[in-house]
């Protein structure tokens, strides 16, 4: 999706703002609620606020994109949680400076992150034919964004590729954060019939942790920003399955283009990365795990095996992240219906 700016301002919405910052929570992660995470969430030292912070706040955001403040919620105690809503881009979990309707030009001040949350959450949307009422999420971090420098030298990592028995659980909360229960029993990929679900568990360690790396349990691992899938019948060479199964550079949520149920995309044994508070005071690591369902299809999560004929199949699994660094990983497995 092209990206369409104001101005040509680059940089980041915390100080400092020619240098990159370590992001915790990814565009479209899980989150409570079954829901996706429609933002990134832009990590600050909660533990050493810049010098005159309000109280109750702890550092400065800065406009990404110039142009009128559309919708602000500023609540009436300073260091309470409110909004700020400009061109593109929405400031979440701040304390407010600007009043709706005032012009701000990129870079210039316009809200506090509240204490307490160690982030900013930052929004970004398109607006098809220029309509607010009708916008779409998109990834902050994407490669022609606003985001610059973002910079991640670490390939993605498959770290396994599992067969199940088809299960999808109600999505839980445990410790403020969303759990996705694993009820499936495994089965043997050389012996494969009815519905299957095939899961890949893949992450995006991140090459760049900033002031995080003072905090090792605090670091978390990002989702790839592309899986593709490849399936050849390999009595014949024929390729039957060559798709991308995730991208996250638009919305899958309601309001995206082609929505995904949140279960349809990421598959049961989802962790979400525990909230900085949370992990400070449970003193654990706190990074989640993330499972993708690798034939899912919005009202189809699973592979049914009776499609295809009976014989030995080839799954090629690839993961690029934002930084287009790529890894693949390969298994076998045999239909037997």
């Amino acid at each position: 999706m092209r990206r369409e700016y104001a101005d040509t301002y680059r940089g980041w919405p915390v100080a400092p703002r020619n240098q990159q910052h370590p992001v915790r929570g990814s565009y479209l992660d899980p989150r409570t609620r079954g829901k996706y995470h429609e933002g990134i969430d832009v990590s600050v030292r909660d533990d050493r606020p810049e010098r005159g912070a309000p109280p109750g706040c702890s550092h400065r955001v800065f406009a990404l994109e110039g142009g009128e403040v559309w919708r602000v919620i500023r609540p009436r105690a300073v260091g309470k949680e409110g909004i700020v809503r400009i061109g593109h881009f929405g400031y979440g979990h701040v304390s407010p400076v600007v009043r709706l309707g005032e012009r701000i030009r990129p870079g210039q001040l316009v809200a506090w992150t509240v204490a307490g949350g160690w982030h900013l959450h930052l929004s970004e949307w398109h607006f098809p034919g220029g309509n607010r009422d009708r916008r779409i999420g998109v990834n902050p971090l994407a490669r022609d964004g606003k985001i610059q420098p973002y910079v991640d030298l670490a390939l993605p990592v498959i770290y396994e590729i599992r067969f199940t028995t088809p299960a999808s659980p109600p999505w839980r909360t445990v410790l403020g954060s969303a759990f996705f229960p694993d009820l499936a029993v495994g089965v043997d990929p050389s012996r494969l019939s009815g519905l299957v679900d095939v899961r890949a568990r893949i992450e995006d360690p991140q090459s760049f942790n900033g002031w995080l790396d003072r905090f090792p349990h605090l670091t978390t691992t990002h989702h790839p920003a592309r899986v593709r899938l490849t399936v050849t019948r390999l009595d014949d060479g024929a390729r039957v399955v060559d798709r991308d199964v995730f991208t996250s550079d638009v919305s899958l949520g309601p309001d995206g283009p082609h929505p995904i149920p949140i279960s349809n995309h990421f598959a049961p044994g989802c962790r979400q990365n525990l909230r900085v508070p949370t992990a400070l005071k449970q003193d654990k690591p706190g990074q989640g795990q993330l499972w993708f369902r690798l034939f899912a299809r919005p009202g189809d999560p699973y592979w049914d095996t009776t499609r295809e004929r009976n014989g030995r199949y080839r799954l090629r699994v690839t993961a690029w992240d934002l930084a287009r660094n790529k890894r693949a990983k390969t298994v076998e497995a045999t239909i037997k219906n």
